[in-house]
C-alpha cells in the first residue's frame, strides 16, 4: 500500500473575503498547537513578467508552481498543508494521488465584504470588480462554502482548526538538486530596510522594457514548521525558479533578508546586492512600515505594531545592519541611508540591469 496522501486545506475566495488572513492564522494555530504544518500564498507563485497577456497562462504558471512546491513540502515530512488564493475559477485545484485537498470558499455578505475591502485600504474605485468576481465565484460554485459573515478571523480560524491534521511528523532533509543557470540578482539587507519594495520597483521597470524576469520573496517561502530551515528554502527556491524557468524566465531577482550558502548552492550565476541603512533611516522607515507603507505580506510584523513593538524591531534592525557590514562578504553594497523608494528602486535597477 502507498503512501497515506498529505491533506491540503486550500481557502480561497474574492479579495477580501479573509482567504490570506484565515490561511495564516490557520497556520500560525496549527504551529502553536505543535503540527508539522506549513503555509503557502499562491499569488507568490505567479510573480513573472511581462504578465502573462491571457488570465489562463497566469493561472497555469501558479498551479505548476503550486505543486511543485507542495510536492517538496510533502517530501520533507510536512503533516498539513495551508493554501491561500486562487488559481482559476473554472478550475481552481490541483490534482494528485499524493494530496487529499479540501477548497473552502470563503463569502460573506456583500455590504460587509465591502467593508473588509475598504478596511484594508483598497480603493473604492473597483469596489465594482469585485462584486462581479464574487458573483463569478458564487456562480461557480467551486468548492466547499462557508459564510464568514459576523465572523471574526478568529471564529474562522478555529472551525477550520478542527479539520486539520494535528501531528509532529518526521522531518526529513529535502533533497539539494542540481545547480540551475541564472543570472540571479539577490537583493538582501536588515529588516526593513526597504528590500522588498526597492526589488519589485525594479522588477516593474524590468516588465516594462519587456524583459522576461521573475521574482521571489524567500521569506514567503519559508513558512513551515518546524523551522526555520534553510535546507527546505533552498529546495523551494530551486523548484519555483525551475517553473519560472520553463515559463520562459531568462533573469530571477531574489529578496532575502540573508543569502545562505545552502541558497546560493541553487545557483550558477548569482549576484547579490547589499542595501544599507543608517540607524535614522532605519529607525524611519521602520516606523512607516508600521504604518502600512508597503504592501502586505504574510508574517509581515510591523503592520500596525504599537510604538513598543516598533522600538525593538528597530533596534533588531539596526544590530543586523551593525553585524552585515562587519561580516562583508562578495556583494554590491547600495548605501539607501535618506533615500525615497523610486531612488532605491532606480539603484538597484542599474545593478541588476547590467
Amino acid at each position: 500500500m502507498g503512501a497515506a496522501r498529505t491533506p491540503v486545506l486550500w481557502t480561497t475566495g474574492a479579495p477580501g473575503s479573509g482567504k490570506s488572513t484565515t490561511a495564516w492564522g490557520l497556520y500560525t494555530r496549527l504551529a502553536e498547537a505543535g503540527g508539522s504544518v506549513a503555509y503557502v500564498d499562491i499569488d507568490q507563485l505567479g510573480l513573472i513578467g511581462p504578465p502573462p497577456g491571457g488570465g489562463d497562462a497566469a493561472h497555469a504558471i501558479k498551479a505548476a508552481n503550486l505543486l511543485r512546491v507542495l510536492e517538496v513540502l510533502r517530501a520533507r515530512g510536512t503533516a498539513q498543508l495551508v493554501v491561500s488564493g486562487v488559481v482559476d475559477p473554472a478550475k481552481p485545484y490541483i490534482e494528485s494521488p499524493d494530496f487529499d485537498l479540501t477548497l473552502i470558499r470563503l463569502t460573506c455578505e456583500r455590504e460587509e465584504l465591502r467593508s473588509r475591502f475598504l478596511g484594508r485600504g483598497s480603493p473604492a474605485s473597483v469596489l465594482p470588480d469585485l462584486f462581479a468576481v464574487a458573483d463569478l465565484y458564487d456562480r461557480a460554485g467551486f468548492g466547499e462554502a462557508m459564510d464568514t459573515t459576523g465572523q471574526r478571523p478568529a471564529q474562522t480560524v478555529e472551525a477550520l482548526f478542527r479539520r486539520c491534521a494535528v501531528a509532529a511528523g518526521t522531518v526529513r532533509p529535502p533533497a539539494p538538486g542540481e545547480p540551475r543557470p541564472g543570472p540571479v540578482t539577490v537583493v538582501t539587507g536588515p529588516t526593513a530596510v526597504g528590500k522588498s519594495t526597492a526589488a519589485f520597483g525594479a522588477l516593474r521597470d524590468l516588465w516594462e522594457r519587456d524583459a522576461p524576469v521573475a521574482y521571489i520573496d524567500l521569506a514567503q517561502l519559508g513558512f513551515a514548521h518546524p523551522g526555520p530551515d534553510p535546507a527546505l528554502e533552498a529546495a523551494l527556491l530551486a523548484a519555483v525558479w525551475r517553473g519560472y524557468r520553463d515559463a520562459g524566465a531568462k533573469r530571477l531577482i531574489v529578496v532575502a533578508r540573508e543569502f545562505r550558502p545552502e541558497h546560493r548552492r541553487v545557483f550558477e550565476d548569482v549576484t547579490v546586492v547589499h542595501l544599507d541603512a543608517d540607524d535614522t533611516t532605519l529607525t524611519e522607515r521602520v516606523r512607516r512600515r508600521a504604518e502600512g507603507e508597503s504592501a502586505l505580506l504574510a508574517g509581515d510584523e510591523l503592520r500596525g505594531a504599537p510604538p513598543g513593538v516598533r522600538d525593538r524591531v528597530a533596534a533588531r534592525a539596526i544590530a543586523e545592519a551593525a553585524r552585515m557590514r562587519r561580516s562583508g562578504g562578495d556583494c554590491v553594497v547600495l548605501d539607501t541611508s535618506g533615500q525615497e523608494p523610486a531612488e532605491t528602486a532606480a539603484a538597484l535597477l542599474a545593478e541588476v540591469a547590467q
